[in-house]
């Protein structure tokens, strides 16, 4: 069936193109040499979602599997296309076993389906086993990609306990694996590891990286056991996802609009407003430091002080409801044995006046129009990439780190209603994340 491109609503005319090009079936007897993965690198605000959306509807036939930060986006993309074009897994019930028996159902049917990122290890699984095979992945943002595991498994302990006694094994390349051995004794082995610990190795998602930490990634089947792979992002050079790409030597293209990225740079110059918090402007807001800080600090005082007097003076005419605010989540909620509790202040918001009414997100935000409102943002964050996960990306170097910075604040940010083109004042405490973004605004295309 030959298609004709849907004119798009509330997405950009060339990015639509780009998506409409990039999913087209490809007869591998025609043409071997596209690469498997295609980064669509377009600014923030374009509608890549709604691009997305506009595509699934004209072209009904494309079988996909839609890859989601939020059950938010995911009800978002079932209930914005006709019923029975995609589905989504529910939550588990009376009624419905759980979300990983139900994915496996749902491709038995045949049908496009859609996830969040916490059913990764499941999806790697079916992956691995062909499930696949007939889907194109399209991931809408790819946030965490690789990150270390935190964890009290020693890994000399490890090493002693579980693989020298044959239940796993470490790869050349570091990827642990279940041996045969491993397989046969699983149940045994979830009263000892954590069991999802042992799903994400079954989905090929851990790394030993040969000193002392295990390092967790997304699932590297669902580049190499589907019919192809997209992701939806911007400034992807700055993304753990690539650097990951170029450590396995996956082939990878990049899609970028130069007309795109002129008017982006536009809209930012034309209306973001950076500013500081003078009183705050010598603490360090690393996520090291800012987690590391007594609750009877100056700097905890500090910082209390300081958002107090930026509500009642700077913001005192500003609705709390549009201010969004990042800094490390156990300084900002009451942290009570490695859990939140999200009704009771942190260190950093008590007495701030701002705990009751503002918008609190993680620093690692994107993906999301819900505060597509808020016209004031604080960014209390030096954005820093753990070091192991630079080494072991082979990626320890000053071109990276700033890229890596430039590209979580500017996702960050465009949470606002800068997405709309409509003026956002930002408050950074931080001098170098104010130089990373006004070299980026100042620096030609």
């Amino acid at each position: 069936m030959d298609y004709q491109p849907l004119e798009p609503r509330g997405a950009d005319q060339e990015l639509y193109h780009s998506l409409w090009e990039v999913t087209k079936e490809i007869n591998p007897l025609e043409d071997n040499s596209i690469p498997l993965v295609t980064i669509v690198d377009y600014p923030c605000g374009l509608g890549k979602t709604n691009a997305l959306l506009s595509l699934l509807k004209e072209k009904s036939e494309l079988k996909v599997l839609v890859v989601v930060q939020t059950l938010s986006e995911s009800d978002r993309i079932v209930s914005s296309l006709p019923e029975g074009r995609i589905y989504a897994p529910k939550e588990q019930g009376p009624n419905y076993s759980s979300k990983g028996v139900q994915l496996e159902q749902l491709i038995h049917q045949g049908v496009s389906i859609v996830i969040t990122h916490s059913l990764y290890d499941k999806a790697g699984q079916i992956a691995i086993d062909g499930g696949f095979g007939s889907y194109q992945v399209i991931i809408d943002e790819v946030p965490n990609t690789v990150s270390v595991i935190q964890s009290s498994l020693d890994a000399v302990s490890f090493k002693e306990f579980y693989v020298d006694t044959g239940y796993f094994s470490i790869e050349k390349d570091g990827l642990v694996l279940a041996t045969s051995e491993g397989a046969k004794e699983e149940m045994r082995l979830k009263n000892a590891l954590d069991e999802t610990l042992i799903k994400k190795i079954k989905s090929r998602m851990i790394y030993y990286d040969g000193k002392k930490n295990f390092i967790e990634v997304i699932p590297a089947a669902l580049f190499t056991h589907t019919k192809k792979l997209i992701v939806l992002t911007f400034l992807s050079e700055g993304s753990l996802f690539l650097r990951f790409l170029l450590k396995c030597g996956i082939e990878y293209e990049v899609l970028r609009s130069i007309n795109a990225n002129k008017k982006f740079k536009q809209i930012a110059t034309k209306n973001l407003s950076i500013k500081t918090i003078q009183a705050v402007n010598d603490i360090g807001f690393g996520h090291a430091k800012q987690t590391n800080y007594p609750i009877k600090s100056k700097e905890v005082k500090t910082i209390r002080t300081a958002l107090k007097n930026l509500k009642q003076r700077t913001l005192i005419n500003v609705a709390l409801e549009k201010v969004i605010i990042t800094c490390a989540k156990k300084n900002w909620y009451k942290n009570i044995k490695g859990s939140y509790d999200l009704n009771r202040p942190g260190i950093f918001s008590t007495d701030s006046r701002m705990f009751k009414g503002a918008n609190w997100i993680p620093n690692t935000t994107r993906g999301t129009n819900n505060y597509s409102h808020c016209s004031h943002a604080i960014y209390l964050y030096d954005q820093n990439v753990n070091p192991i996960l630079l080494n072991w990306l082979n990626a320890n170097n000053d071109q990276f780190k700033t890229d890596f910075a430039l590209t979580e604040m500017i996702q960050w940010i465009w949470r606002t209603r800068i997405r709309n083109g409509k003026p956002v004042n930002v408050y950074m405490p931080s001098s170098k994340m104010r130089k990373i973004i006004d070299d980026w605004a100042k620096e030609p295309l």
